[in-house]
């Protein structure tokens, strides 16, 4: 059974420091047993990034924010490149986002007709140029095949639909042979291989290894509730079942001995929880990187709820 915990605690390993539910703050106290190179940790730099994506909503340019932009932006900032002019950049993505509207869905029954949700078609035509290699095209960015999304709310169908293709531009970005990972990629697909041959915790040491690199793919984890596969020991649960260990799971407890923080997440833990944990995590992140406030999530909610104990 999954228990309620009613606020989250990012605590330094040895000493708590209080967050609030929905706050992260960063201590200056230091950590009574680090593991080794906790303390080496540093912020993540691979280079210097430019962004210009065109968004075209029904053929003409969306008012507001350009979602597209935003999107790949924080993906960017997150994963240690730092946003500077078209000149200055090291890489450049550019590209053009199109989204037609393509049909109200209604469910028909009995000469009656009831609306489901609007449905947007999405493309991408885009590419990602690197300066190092003169000024090249070094990856295809593009979807040609239309990309379908859907709200009951006409206003909601056309962000999400932007979001929706964004993200997928970004998966393909810092997924791909120029950006990517494969190797905490890798790691993190190991521990849903039962063929594998090591112990989880074999595969979190090397996550461990890898430090700060492989934080953005364990913040992108905490949304993974694939099963973990392989065996091994989880603190303070020697007994767990099988299917009860998800891949968030060690993807916390990585990001616990990476970044020298403890959020609590156990296997015991309510879905409301993790998703606080998600948050927690992330805006640890964010201050550690120091990402730019407009590409940081919820700023808004930062320091408006109460503080609340944690049931350890």
């Amino acid at each position: 059974m999954k228990r309620n915990k009613p606020g989250v605690l990012l605590v330094r390993r040895g000493i708590p420091v209080l967050l609030l539910s929905w706050l992260v703050v960063v201590s200056a106290c230091q950590s009574k047993t680090p593991k080794p190179g906790v303390e080496q940790v540093e912020a993540l730099t691979r280079g210097t990034a430019y962004v210009q994506i065109e968004e075209i909503l029904d053929g003409a340019p969306p008012s507001g924010t350009n979602i597209s932009k935003l999107l790949l932006e924080r993906s960017l900032s997150m994963h240690g490149f730092k946003l500077v002019s078209r000149d200055q950049a090291d890489y450049i993505i550019e590209g053009t986002l199109e989204c037609d509207y393509f049909q109200d869905l209604s469910f028909d029954f009995n000469d009656q007709s009831q609306h489901l949700e609007h449905q947007y078609h999405g493309k991408f035509d885009g590419h990602l140029i690197s300066r190092s290699s003169g000024g090249e095209v070094v990856q295809d960015l593009s979807f040609p095949e239309p990309l379908m999304n859907g709200r009951t709310q006409m206003e909601l169908a056309q962000r999400d639909i932007r979001r929706r293709s964004a993200t997928i531009i970004a998966e393909n970005l810092l997924r791909g042979k120029i950006l990517g990972d494969p190797e905490v990629r890798g790691l993190l697909d190991a521990l849903t291989d039962p063929l594998d041959g090591r112990f989880y915790n074999q595969i979190q040491d090397e996550m461990l290894q890898i430090g700060a690199r492989a934080v953005p793919h364990l913040l992108e984890a905490l949304r993974d509730d694939r099963e973990v596969r392989l065996e091994g020991s989880y603190p303070e649960f020697p007994a767990l079942e099988e299917g009860e260990l998800k891949v968030y799971h060690i993807a916390d407890l990585t990001l616990r001995d990476i970044l020298d923080r403890d959020s609590g997440l156990d296997p015991l833990s309510s879905d409301d929880y993790l998703l606080r944990v998600r948050i927690a995590w992330q805006w640890l992140w964010e201050d550690f990187q120091q990402i730019p406030q407009n590409l940081r999530v919820r700023v808004e909610q930062r320091g408006t709820k109460a503080p609340a104990p944690i049931d350890r």
